[in-house]
């Protein structure tokens, strides 16, 4: 069993760097690109980092196969404002205490949902409004509320909608009711931290 357990792990932290290898060259092909041709390889490159923020947060945790979920909102958060080049002024995650897991399959799906929803409201200008993520633990699920930010952000494209109701499909999530404070709400299945 624990020879089984060195493997997963190093499984894991191997993918984990090729993932920012990959997030690497996709930077450095990004840089000689002219700035309006940028944004051809961003959101190439916002789905690649945040794949291998789950990597990170697992490898990290010393878990083979349970992710915390705020510790992962918080590695993707912090991988797309580095993709966006927006300041982290512009994103809370101050609210994100749930203290639940999932494993590692959902966490990929999250931070790709992730990847497709928060980039439009990060901007640069931090006076815009703050992105704020928040989570709550209600029974064997938690909420994931994204709030705040610009009123002006970019309108989701059809490929962007049809991968948010992919990406809530595998991970058995519920769409929460959105408002104008409330920008996305999901309720994912999860299981409590061990104490």
């Amino acid at each position: 069993m624990a020879e089984r357990d060195g493997l997963v792990r190093e499984l894991h932290h191997r993918v984990k760097n090729n993932l920012q290898i990959i997030v690497s060259l996709i930077n450095l092909q990004k840089r000689m690109l002219p700035a309006d041709r940028q944004g051809e390889i961003r959101f190439l490159e916002e789905h690649v980092q945040a794949m291998a923020a789950a990597y990170r947060v697992v490898y990290a945790s010393g878990e083979l196969i349970e992710v915390p979920i705020d510790d992962l909102l918080r590695e993707v958060v912090s991988g797309l404002v580095e993709v966006a080049g927006a300041t982290t002024a512009g994103v809370e995650t101050a609210d994100c205490d749930a203290q639940m897991t999932i494993n590692l399959d959902q966490a990929i799906t999250l931070s790709l949902y992730l990847a497709v929803v928060l980039p439009p409201f990060l901007v640069a200008d931090a006076s815009a409004g703050a992105v704020r993520l928040t989570t709550r633990s209600t029974g064997d699920r938690v909420t994931i509320a994204i709030a705040g930010g610009p009123q002006n952000a970019m309108p989701f494209d059809s490929l962007r909608n049809r991968l948010i109701d992919g990406h809530l499909r595998q991970l058995g999530a519920v769409r929460g009711v959105s408002s104008e404070a409330v920008r996305f709400q999901i309720s994912v299945p999860a299981s409590a931290l061990p104490h």
